[in-house]
């Protein structure tokens, strides 16, 4: 009768032994240094789901959402994955939505270049699409040397290199300029 209060005094013992262990491997953090060497060298600060707004004359201007950001003190540089910007009360365009698969912002210079599956939308219905786009927050400018199409319900409008004036609401393509007008509106992609 002894023994067997023994053995299983053991036993419980051991058990709470190896409980305490797994606890203590599986709920230990990781070192603050082993998380900065995982870091590329250059990387100040890492985020994961990103959201900034841009703020002038006391309203937003801008909203820049992006899954993944890495910032980069030095240059001021944040290198962006799956990006979204929103720009608000562009001109005539109304609110302006962009796209891509990369990017970067420069804060300091207001500045957001864009790259990969690039997609703009308005308000009223237009479609821009390109590989790459810088935009410029303080002259309120898109522009891109890439292949660009635009397209809305009564045109589809294709051409090289692009200068969007937002608050003028103008778009300007530089070459190899090609249009088709269509003599009644197209349904929206979301009618169809």
């Amino acid at each position: 009768m002894m023994n067997l209060r023994r053995v299983l005094a053991c036993l419980i013992l051991l058990a709470v032994l190896v409980l305490a262990i797994v606890i203590w491997r599986h709920g230990r953090s990781l070192d603050p240094v082993e998380v900065l060497e995982a870091l590329p060298e250059q990387v100040d600060l890492s985020l994961e789901k990103l959201h900034y707004t841009q703020n002038e004359e006391g309203r937003r201007s801008w909203t820049l959402d992006a899954e993944r950001a890495e910032y980069q003190r030095d240059t001021g540089l944040a290198e962006l994955g799956d990006l979204s910007l929103t720009l608000y009360e562009s001109g005539r365009f109304g609110d302006v939505s962009m796209t891509a698969e990369h990017g970067t912002l420069q804060q300091e210079q207001r500045l957001v270049e864009a790259w990969g599956n690039v997609v703009v939308t308005t308000a009223t219905g237009e479609r821009l699409t390109t590989e790459r786009l810088i935009y410029d927050g303080g002259k309120k400018l898109l522009t891109t040397d890439e292949p660009v199409t635009i397209t809305n319900r009564r045109m589809e409008l294709k051409g090289t290199g692009l200068q969007g004036n937002l608050e003028q609401g103008r778009m300007l393509l530089k070459k190899d300029i090609w249009m088709l007008l269509l003599p009644e509106e197209r349904k929206a992609e979301s009618d169809e």
